[in-house]
């Protein structure tokens, strides 16, 4: 799975072994080569049906959702990073999921 460059550059940001929950997480390319890369763990959020099939054919835990409806299934701090690229233009409640990232 090849990396698209804005992708390329938060990889290298990620520490090893943390947990991460990739919002708008399309066909889970981020999210795989983090765990194979940095051994990270954690989610793939998603809400269309044929990128959920593509996250799971590579290993991603995913979860099908409308991220509208916020972040309210995890506790505060679950994650060590949270990551949105080419998502937030499709978000009807931008500021509302900015304050859930933070939290959660």
């Amino acid at each position: 799975m090849k990396l698209r460059t804005d992708q390329s550059l938060i990889a290298k940001w990620i520490k090893q072994n943390t947990r991460v929950l990739d919002l708008g997480c399309g066909d889970g390319t981020l999210l795989a080569n983090l765990q194979k890369e940095q051994n990270v763990s954690g989610y793939g959020i998603e809400i269309d049906g044929d990128n959920i099939i593509k996250c799971l054919e590579v290993g991603v835990n995913v979860i099908q959702t409308d991220l509208d409806a916020g972040l309210s299934q995890f506790e505060n701090n679950t994650f060590d990073y949270v990551i949105m690229t080419q998502t937030l233009q499709a978000i009807y409640y931008p500021e509302k999921l900015l304050i859930e990232m933070t939290r959660v």
